[in-house]
């Protein structure tokens, strides 16, 4: 009878550790869009955007310029929480940090070189998608 009571006590107190170190225990939520407005998709943007950077020998498996490969299909383990080798304070594509990701920075000329190089900028409506698709947590959709 006794050990019955101890081993009952024993496991009240056990579950009230549980419990107890589980009260602050908040799992990590994807990004959430409050804004109403629809989430940028990575790839819509590899079909308007990124397969343009492969051409010359730039981003593409030939040229891979600043080490950085933008064809379909690795494009975006290559981007995102990726460190850039020339930039090495910047990751190329920061997840939920469009401001201090490196792609949005050489894309407005921020950092040197602007890209594409040797051709005209990218429309800001172009990089303001990249942005959108970043800052709603560069997601591989």
């Amino acid at each position: 009878m006794i050990k019955r009571n101890l081993i009952w006590v024993l496991t009240i107190i056990f579950y009230s550790f549980v419990v107890i170190s589980c009260s602050d225990y908040q799992p990590t939520a994807p990004p959430v869009n409050n804004s109403g407005a629809p989430l940028a998709k990575f790839s819509d943007l590899q079909v308007k955007v990124f397969n343009n950077c492969l051409g010359a020998q730039c981003h593409s498996s030939a040229g891979n310029q600043g080490n950085l490969t933008l064809e379909a299909g690795i494009s975006f383990n290559n981007l995102v929480g990726v460190q850039s080798s020339l930039f090495p304070q910047y990751k190329r594509v920061e997840a939920g940090n469009s401001s201090n990701s490196l792609i949005i920075k050489i894309l407005r000329g921020e950092v040197s070189p602007r890209m594409p190089l040797n051709g005209s900028p990218l429309p800001s409506a172009t990089i303001d998608s990249i942005a959108k698709w970043i800052d709603q947590g560069a997601l591989n959709n």
